[in-house]
């Protein structure tokens, strides 16, 4: 009679032997995906830690930076603020004193510098929430400049850069008056039109229905 035929003392072992080996070897990968893990959160921590200790510097050295500039040293203000900026450009105080030393730059009369270091400073990760200053900032700059059309850029697109309906239809409207200093009518007229009509630009409205009304009897008048 046939019947089912046990494993031998050997291939029985073998089988053993195998199952011992596979959780030998599920073993030690588990152990490295844990080492792999613990190792990456402790990374983590550190980068988080250290990040913590640099904005608290960056800070410390701004609020100095900015105590000279209070006290009207301003020499000594712009070498701190650009010490600031030099060393933790990368952080939001940074970025705080990028925009402080624009201001100087703009009152000593060497606005491009300004224009300049703001740009530089836009294009740090910290500036992400203050790039509506920035470009507002570079577009007072422009207009110093006498730079018109460019400045009114600038102003629309910090205009776009914020997410506040006031601040928007402010420098929306901004635009617009540049524009119509520089003689771009089209673009003026383009803007005033749409800051009338927009209910979320209300602040704004009452001007940009008689600035229309200008335009409208400048191009009546040629």
């Amino acid at each position: 009679m046939t019947g089912i035929q046990a494993d031998s003392p050997v291939s029985t072992a073998d089988k053993i032997q195998d199952l011992i080996d596979r959780a030998r070897n599920n073993s030690t990968l588990w152990m490295v995906a844990t080492g792999v893990i613990v190792a990456a959160v402790l990374i983590y921590l550190f980068v988080g830690r250290l990040r913590l200790i640099t904005n608290n510097n960056a800070e410390r050295a701004l609020n100095n930076a900015k105590q000279s500039l209070n006290s009207g040293n301003l020499p000594l203000a712009q070498s701190d603020l650009d010490k600031v900026y030099s060393r933790y450009g990368s952080t939001p105080a940074g970025v705080e004193a990028a925009l402080l030393l624009a201001g100087l730059d703009y009152d000593s009369g060497k606005i491009q510098d300004g224009i300049s270091l703001l740009d530089k400073a836009s294009g740090s990760g910290a500036a992400s929430n203050v790039q509506s200053t920035i470009l507002s900032l570079q577009g007072d700059g422009y207009s110093q400049l006498n730079k018109l059309g460019e400045a009114a850029k600038k102003y629309e697109a910090a205009a776009a850069a914020t997410s506040f309906e006031t601040e928007k239809a402010a420098l929306r409207a901004k635009a617009a008056r540049t524009y119509q200093q520089a003689g771009d009518t089209a673009s003026a007229h383009k803007l005033w039109g749409a800051l009338a009509t927009d209910p979320a630009s209300i602040t704004v409205a009452a001007e940009a229905r008689v600035r229309l009304g200008e335009l409208t009897a400048q191009t009546a008048k040629r």
